[in-house]
Order: C-alpha cells, then sequence, then structure tokens
C-alpha cells in the first residue's frame, strides 16, 4: 500500500507499512488538485498554462506515466 504527498513539484510516493520514500515523481506546472490515491495509481491535476489543464496518471509501484489526459 501506498500514500502520497507532495513537496513543490514533486510527489514523494511513501510505503505506509514501513513509512519510507519509494520514490520521487517530479511534474510540469502548478498543481491544482491531488495527488489522489485509489489502488495502484494516482491522479494529479495540474496546469501548464491558462489553456492547458491536465489530469496525469501516474502508477505507484513504477512511478511510470500511465494516462495524461487534457480537460
Amino acid at each position: 500500500m501506498f500514500s502520497a504527498t507532495t513537496q513543490g513539484n514533486y510527489i514523494k510516493v511513501i510505503d505506509i507499512k514501513t513509512g519510507t520514500t519509494k520514490r520521487r515523481i517530479q511534474f510540469a506546472g502548478k498543481l491544482v488538485q491531488g495527488p489522489v490515491v485509489t489502488g495502484d495509481e494516482m491522479s494529479i491535476t495540474v496546469r501548464l498554462s491558462p489553456t492547458n489543464t491536465y489530469m496525469v496518471v501516474y502508477s505507484m509501484s513504477t512511478g511510470s506515466l500511465k494516462r495524461r489526459i487534457r480537460i
């Protein structure tokens, strides 16, 4: 199980059982909402410019980008 917190333009993925940081994920833009953890996925909403806002979904176990959706 994982949890996530923000630290500047990074998201720290934390192992709930041990309390250790498993990885740091860097994101571009200004964080609008999140991180929201659901199972093995984490989503955030970021604004890159006044007209470009995205919901970005990452894998918690690998830290890899799964989806990026413009909203």
